[in-house]
C-alpha cells in the first residue's frame, strides 16, 4: 500500500508538540506501508540532515517552496478572502501544480492531510481515499485566542479567522473518509461539524524508550519547569497568567525558587520574563530531558487548549510531578491527587506547587503515579489504531 502524507512543516527534528505528533504517526505508517512525505517551506530549505533523517523511514521526502508577497495590501486581501489565512498560508498555485503532478504520476492508495490546512492538496486526488489528522479543532482554537487577547488588530483577525475556519471545516470535512483527533473532547466537536465522518481518537504520547529517569539527583535549587513552543499564543498566555498571578505567591513562601522556560522562538514578551531574578528563558535546546531531570515541579498553567499536552506525558515519564489546570491536562486520563495536581485558580495553583516543594512524600507519590500513567501513552502503542485505520479506509474505498 502506498500513501502520500502532506504536512505543513517538516516533522523533524521532533522539537515541538505538533512535529512530535506528526513524526511518530508518520513513523508508524512507514513500518507497514510505503510512504512519501510532502511538505512545504518558505525561504531557506530545511537542513539536509533533517531531510535525510526522515528519508531513513519514508520512501521519499518531497519539498515545495512557497513564495508569496507579504505587503500590507496582500495581507489585507488574504484576510478579506473567503479562504482562511491559516489554510492560504500553506499553498500556492505553483505548489498545488507540483503536487498534482506527483499525485498523477504515482500510484497512491491513500492521501493523508496532516492538519486541515493541507486539505487543498488532498482535494487534488478525489479518486483516492483520504484521511485528515486534526491536532486541534482550529476554529475553536482561534476563537479562544481571540477572546483571550487584548483589544487590537490581532484580536479582530483571530475572530475573523475563527469564523472563516468554521465555514471551511464544515464544507471540507465531508471530503474525507475518516478523521484522527487528539482527544475525546475534540472528537465530539468534530462530530457536530461532520456527523458522517468516523473519528478515531489518538492522544498525544511520549517515546518511552527515550524518556526514562536516569536516577541522577536533581538540582538542589527548587526549580519549576515550563516546556513549549514560545511563539504559540496559548503558551504565552499561560506564562503571563503564571507570572502575573502565581509567581509572587510562590516566591513569598519559597524565595529561592527558580523558573526555567524551555522552548524555541521565545517572543519579546517571553524574553522579557528572563530578566526577572532566577528566571531562565533557554530558547531551543538540543535535548529537553536534562531539564526534566533537574526540575522539581512541571507546571502547566494553560487557559487555552485543544488536543492533548504531550509535554505532560514526557514530564510524567521522566518522574517529574505535574501541576496543571484542567485545560492543560485535557485529553489525558488523569486522576487528580494520584498522578497529577489540578488547579484552575491562581491561589490553588500556587499552593499546589508549594505543597509539592515542601512535601517530599506527596511529590514522590504524584511522580510515581504519573510514571504509571505515562506507560499508557507510549507512541508505539498509541499509533497502532492509526495504521489500522489507514488500511481499513483504503480497503473500504476500493
Amino acid at each position: 500500500m502506498r500513501i502520500a502524507v502532506f504536512t505543513p512543516y517538516l516533522p523533524y527534528p521532533p522539537d515541538t508538540g505538533g512535529k512530535i505528533r506528526s513524526y511518530h504517526l508518520l513513523r508508524a505508517l512507514t513500518q507497514r506501508f510505503t510512504v512519501d512525505l510532502y511538505t512545504v517551506h518558505y525561504r531557506r530549505e530545511p537542513s539536509k540532515m533533517h531531510i535525510e533523517a526522515l528519508e531513513e523511514h519514508c520512501h521519499r521526502v518531497i519539498l515545495f517552496r512557497l513564495k508569496k508577497r507579504w505587503r500590507t495590501r496582500d495581507r489585507v486581501r488574504r484576510t478579506l478572502a473567503s479562504l482562511p489565512r491559516s489554510v492560504d498560508h500553506f499553498h500556492t498555485a505553483h505548489s498545488l501544480e507540483q503536487a498534482l503532478q506527483h499525485l498523477h504520476d504515482e500510484q497512491y492508495d491513500l492521501v493523508i492531510a496532516d492538519e486541515i490546512h493541507m486539505t487543498p492538496y488532498a482535494e487534488l486526488a478525489p479518486e483516492l481515499a483520504r484521511i485528515v489528522c486534526r491536532q486541534k479543532v482550529d476554529h475553536v482554537h482561534y476563537r479562544e485566542m481571540a477572546r483571550a487577547r487584548p483589544w487590537g488588530p490581532e484580536k479582530v483577525l483571530d475572530f475573523i479567522e475563527a469564523a472563516q475556519l468554521r465555514r471551511y471545516e464544515r464544507a471540507r470535512m465531508p471530503f474525507f473518509q475518516a478523521c484522527v483527533a487528539c482527544s475525546e473532547q475534540d472528537a465530539a466537536l468534530i462530530h457536530t461539524e461532520a456527523p458522517d465522518i468516523p473519528v478515531v481518537v489518538i492522544p498525544n504520547g511520549a517515546d518511552l524508550a527515550a524518556f526514562i529517569p536516569s536516577g541522577r539527583p536533581g538540582s538542589k535549587v527548587p526549580t519549576l519547569l515550563y516546556v513549549g513552543s514560545m511563539d504559540y499564543y496559548p503558551n504565552i498566555d499561560a506564562l503571563q497568567f503564571f507570572f502575573e498571578e502565581m509567581h509572587g505567591l510562590i516566591h513569598r513562601e519559597a524565595p529561592d525558587i527558580r523558573v526555567q522556560i524551555v522552548g524555541h522562538a521565545p517572543t519579546p514578551e517571553i524574553q522579557q520574563l528572563g530578566r526577572l531574578p532566577s528566571v531562565e528563558v533557554t530558547g531551543s535546546v538540543p535535548d529537553v530531558r536534562p531539564y526534566y531531570e533537574q526540575a522539581s515541579v512541571f507546571i502547566v498553567p494553560l487557559r487555552l487548549g485543544g488536543g492533548t499536552r504531550l509535554k505532560i506525558v514526557e514530564a510524567m515519564a521522566m518522574g517529574l510531578p505535574v501541576v496543571s489546570t484542567t485545560v492543560g491536562a485535557e485529553g489525558l486520563d488523569v486522576h487528580p491527587g494520584e498522578d497529577i495536581l489540578i488547579a484552575d485558580d491562581a491561589t490553588t495553583f500556587a499552593r499546589s506547587v508549594l505543597k509539592l516543594l515542601s512535601d517530599a512524600g506527596l511529590s514522590n507519590s504524584i511522580a510515581e503515579g504519573g510514571r504509571l500513567l505515562a506507560r499508557r501513552y507510549d507512541w508505539r502503542e498509541l499509533a497502532k489504531p492509526y495504521v489500522d485505520l489507514a488500511e481499513t479506509v483504503v480497503r473500504e474505498w476500493k
